[in-house]
């Protein structure tokens, strides 16, 4: 092996994703976060891996790892249903990313396509179900798990250098810097790496905001269910269709961990992450434009905590009783406004010994549930590419033109996909029966 270092800027899910990869491949890696520890920040709740995500998650981390994904994801019991705000079956054409076509096959072609040296798949991970549902503060746990001694946190990005032989280092604001070598860009939305090195490329405000949150499944939500007669949002994902947005609610249910599962105590080994313990929740988010959402006199603006519910309760007035009660038992606090940002063509970035990955080259809507797993793609295809530079197979520079334009066109399909969901979701929708209904007014996409 060379002595290449990657100085990876963010540990979110991409960049985590990454220096497990890196790791694995025998490469010499950092990685610098602004957020004082991992808990630092709230994370989010349910995320969405598909069968491309498993595969780039099994081709970075160690066996062990990827079980415990696998264990400690929510419990699919059925598939997704998509419904109207009274829970009748909705009349409408998904776009292709909505529909379950991560078979094995399709991932066994994504592997036959992304290892080009041989041109034969290597088995990283047998039997990849299509799809899981894992709270995304567990996924970053379980990413930091055997690395926690290379995350530097507290390290708040602020310009880099240039060595004598060409080398980029990366300085933060407490006058701290990092060893001499590639700089990665995993630092998201709004990257100080990108606005540093391509300033003007922010993304785009799309004027669609997501307002989310969680309900706890207590016994008094769960026997008011059960009066209402509905209990189907347990069992797995629905989509409400209404008037120009609509709601993804998602059963979070999951498995107790046996304790010889468990990971050491805490301060055994500093490279070790203790999971922390997830109760069984409802996830529920509302997307679509924002004028619609939170009204004119907010449109633009953040809500959360009681104002987002009095305002969800405004939106959902006359709906089902059943999903009346889902978010009169939200707790306030939960709630969270985020605008929703989209990259309209991704470039590649084309500057020596700096690259970017995930939202940091290619923020999109969360509607078509792509960016994450687009993320961990491009984590797991960055991480081959290095090792063959690392090898001496490959030029640097070579390799991350390559990196470069695969992610890119990988990206730009992403976006449109995700952009298509958008469209879906925030469609004017008749209020007249299905059956009155002609043919042209199903949303085709």
């Amino acid at each position: 092996m060379s002595a290449m270092h990657v100085t990876i800027i963010g540990a979110g899910l991409g960049g985590l994703c990454l220096a497990q990869g890196l790791r694995r491949a025998g490469v010499a890696f950092d990685v610098y976060e602004r957020d004082t520890a991992p808990e630092a920040r709230f994370q989010g709740y349910r995320l969405r891996i598909d069968a491309d995500g498993l595969d780039a998650l099994a081709q970075c981390l160690p066996a062990a790892h990827v079980e415990r994904v696998r264990e400690r994801a929510a419990v699919a019991r059925t598939g997704g249903r998509f419904v109207t705000p009274q829970l009748a079956n909705a009349d409408v054409i998904l776009p292709p990313s909505w529909h379950d076509a991560h078979t094995d096959e399709s991932v066994t072609e994504h592997r036959r396509r992304t290892c080009p040296a041989t041109g034969h798949p290597e088995p990283h991970a047998p039997d990849i179900p299509g799809d899981v549902s894992v709270h995304r503060q567990t996924l970053r746990e379980i990413l930091l798990d055997g690395i926690r001694d290379r995350v530097h946190f507290g390290k708040s990005f602020a310009r880099t250098t240039t060595t004598d032989d060409g080398r980029r280092v990366a300085h933060f604001e407490d006058g701290s810097h990092g060893a001499p070598g590639l700089i990665v860009a995993a630092d998201g939305t709004h990257s100080r790496v990108r606005e540093y090195v391509l300033p003007g490329m922010t993304p785009r405000d799309t004027g669609d905001v997501c307002i989310y949150g969680l309900t706890p499944l207590s016994t008094a939500l769960l026997v008011l269910m059960d009066a209402h007669g509905e209990a189907a949002t347990m069992e797995g994902s629905t989509v409400v269709f209404a008037d120009g947005f609509a709601v993804i609610v998602q059963a979070m249910l999951f498995r107790r961990a046996p304790a010889a599962n468990r990971p050491p105590p805490e301060g055994t080994d500093p490279a070790r992450m203790p999971l922390s313990p997830v109760a069984d929740y409802l996830y529920w988010a509302f997307i679509g434009p924002s004028h619609r959402l939170l009204g004119t006199r907010h449109a633009g603006t953040e809500m959360s905590g009681a104002a987002a519910l009095a305002r969800i309760e405004t939106l959902t007035q006359g709906w089902h009783p059943h999903l009346g009660s889902l978010f009169a038992h939200a707790v306030p606090e939960t709630i969270r406004t985020m605008p929703v940002r989209s990259t309209t063509s991704p470039l590649p970035w084309q500057i020596d010994n700096v690259t970017g990955l995930g939202d940091a080259v290619h923020t999109m809507s969360p509607a078509g549930g792509l960016g994450a797993n687009t993320a961990l793609r491009d984590a797991a295809r960055l991480a081959y590419h290095l090792q063959s530079v690392a090898r001496g197979h490959l030029p640097l520079p070579q390799a991350i033109a390559a990196y470069e334009r695969d992610m890119c066109e990988r990206a730009r399909e992403a976006v449109r996909l995700a952009d298509a969901g958008a469209a879906l979701l925030a469609a004017r929708r008749h209020t007249s029966p299905p059956s009155s209904r002609s043919a042209s007014d199903a949303m085709h996409l």
